[in-house]
């Protein structure tokens, strides 16, 4: 069993054809609070990956889970935000990262942290790292996840590409959302003039 990478909240084992993710434990929280937080979020990440295997949504298949670990299919392929850098056709794949995301939103999955290093394209894009998502039917969970990723990917990409992720996700996707969408924006934009005076 191989180490790949330590987050804030987990980490992360190769074991071959899996992949196995281990939640941190906070030594700054009561232990049993701790216990009773980590179970309950390694309950949801694999209920989450559950449901998109049921909805045929290219993501990784859970294996196991107990305790604090989750067991999941390994997926090989190249990061898409290395893909993109290297790709001579971006608008088609953030056509295709909309669509993708849009099917999340319609089986009411939030991500929680959609930036381009949360996907891998092997064949096609595969979504990855379930370790803040929910599930809501709130469009406006929706336009917050939307908001993050527009936000991430102004911090690497050309954002003119967000013109054919929206193309992508409307094609399946929600105006309500987009709706909301608006809204946020806005929230954020009088956020960052409250931050800078």
């Amino acid at each position: 069993m191989g180490f790949l990478f330590q987050g804030a909240e987990s980490i992360i084992w190769d074991s071959g054809e899996t992949v196995s993710k281990k939640r941190i434990r906070k030594t700054y929280r009561i232990e049993a609070l701790d216990t009773k937080i980590i179970s309950s979020r390694t309950k949801r990440e694999a209920k989450i990956l559950k449901k998109l295997e049921a909805a045929g949504i290219p993501a990784p298949r859970l294996r196991d889970v107990y305790g604090d670990t989750i067991v999941m299919e390994k997926i090989d392929g190249t990061p898409l935000k290395e893909k993109i850098d290297d790709c001579s056709d971006q608008k088609t794949l953030f056509y295709d990262l909309g669509v993708l995301v849009s099917r999340l939103h319609l089986v009411d999955v939030i991500h929680g942290d959609l930036t381009t290093s949360n996907f891998i394209f092997k064949d096609k894009i595969h979504v990855i790292d379930f370790g803040l998502s929910y599930i809501s039917r709130k469009d406006e969970d929706k336009a917050v996840d939307l908001y993050v990723f527009e936000k991430a990917v102004g911090c690497r990409h050309d954002t003119k590409l967000l013109e054919s992720f929206y193309k992508g996700y409307m094609a399946k996707g929600s105006t309500d959302v987009l709706s909301k969408l608006e809204a946020v924006r806005l929230r954020g934009r009088k956020r960052e003039l409250m931050a800078f005076g």
